[in-house]
């Protein structure tokens, strides 16, 4: 189940700030490598497996994670458009999906 953290304006460093408690919980620690991957119109944050060919970036020492260009272009995503960023405590993952106004 998702629970929505919150709603925000993605800025152009293409940086997203990730909730201290959760990234505790989750393992995701300053310096610690995250997993980023396109899914389904959304970006799934989590620890990295190192198996894995998916984009991998390390988590700075404030908790924020740098979005990729290639997946910012895959969710089209321009400056100041507005995301959401969703906590899924089962997956122990963060999902960020961009707000689109039909």
């Amino acid at each position: 189940m998702l629970t929505m953290y919150k709603c925000k304006n993605f800025n152009k460093t293409g940086k997203v700030l990730l909730p201290s408690k959760w990234r505790s919980q989750f393992g995701l620690l300053p310096g610690k490598l995250a997993e980023l991957r396109f899914d389904h119109d959304q970006i799934i944050i989590e620890k990295a497996n190192l198996d894995s060919t998916h984009n991998k970036r390390l988590i700075s020492d404030n908790g924020s994670i740098h979005i990729p260009k290639e997946l910012q272009q895959l969710l089209e995503i321009t400056e100041e458009e507005e995301y959401c960023l969703y906590i899924d405590e089962e997956d122990e993952s963060f999902i960020l999906k961009m707000i689109t106004e039909d």
